[in-house]
């Protein structure tokens, strides 16, 4: 399995957010990208057994490029990893045959499971995609307006900078220069969770990186995004990795993943 090569195609609009790919990197050699028009050249390259498509908010330009790579490549896993979900994103995904569709936020042990999984049916000869002449439409639904997502971009925006502080969904919703119950319906209709699940998930995930440090601990670390309870640090983080922030810790001590990626 050490040999095995995968292509990360990351073609997520807001990438201060760190992205899900290291979580393969204990078991394969993993390749990221986030430049769409290298995509082929990648494939070419490093033939990868598996690709995963990541977004936050996918649009008609996007989706059609993960489209192309489905009809180019029938018989390669890919998997899909989505921020923005809804019913017909899902069945769109299932149409056109892609071999897993995850919504974020999810944990490590569900990416690996999926990897796994398209992994061991690719290799078992299960059937791959047929070329289809009429791709499936993207839904009308689905063509995005980038205008109308960044609506909340100055609550992103400020999330990335202020984590470690107490934020105040009143103070963020004036910074979008709403009132808290208009930013809390924009919100939720531009990333499909509410705020507090968004700086909730955003905390963690940044736990995740710095809890590969071995310089620095635990409760330390809790503080540092912005957690002032560490039992409601250690709670959040498990319902989220699915392990506790101490085993996280403790698994990245004894064993330090070897990366090999390249990005944009």
């Amino acid at each position: 399995m050490g040999s095995s090569q995968i292509l990360w195609v990351d073609l997520r609009l807001q990438r201060k957010q760190p992205s899900l790919y290291h979580h393969l990197t204990k078991k394969w050699s993993v390749y990221r990208t986030c430049e769409s028009g290298k995509i082929i050249n990648k494939i070419q390259k490093i033939a990868p057994v598996l690709l995963c498509f990541e977004y936050d908010y996918p649009d008609r330009h996007s989706l059609s490029i993960l489209q192309k790579t489905l009809q180019l490549l029938p018989s390669t896993p890919i998997i899909m990893l989505t921020e923005q979900h809804s019913e017909a994103l899902a069945v769109w995904a299932l149409r056109n045959r892609v071999w897993d569709y995850l919504v974020k936020p999810l944990s490590h042990q569900e990416l690996l499971m999926s990897a796994e999984s398209s992994l061991s049916l690719s290799r078992t000869g299960h059937a791959g995609r047929q070329n289809s002449q009429v791709p499936n439409p993207i839904p009308a639904e689905l063509r995005f307006n980038i205008q109308q997502r960044k609506m909340t971009l100055p609550a992103q925006s400020f999330v990335e900078k202020h984590c470690h502080e107490k934020i105040a969904e009143k103070d963020v919703a004036q910074l979008c220069g709403m009132n808290t119950s208009t930013f809390s319906r924009a919100f939720k209709k531009e990333h499909g969770i509410t705020f507090r699940d968004y700086l909730i998930n955003y905390r963690i995930h940044r736990a995740q990186e710095l809890l590969q440090n071995p310089n620095i601990t635990v409760k330390d670390i809790a503080y540092t995004v912005g957690f002032h309870d560490p039992s409601y640090f250690t709670r959040m983080f498990r319902r989220i990795v699915g392990i506790s922030p101490s085993r996280y810790h403790d698994k990245h001590l004894k064993q330090q993943p070897e990366e090999s990626s390249i990005s944009s």
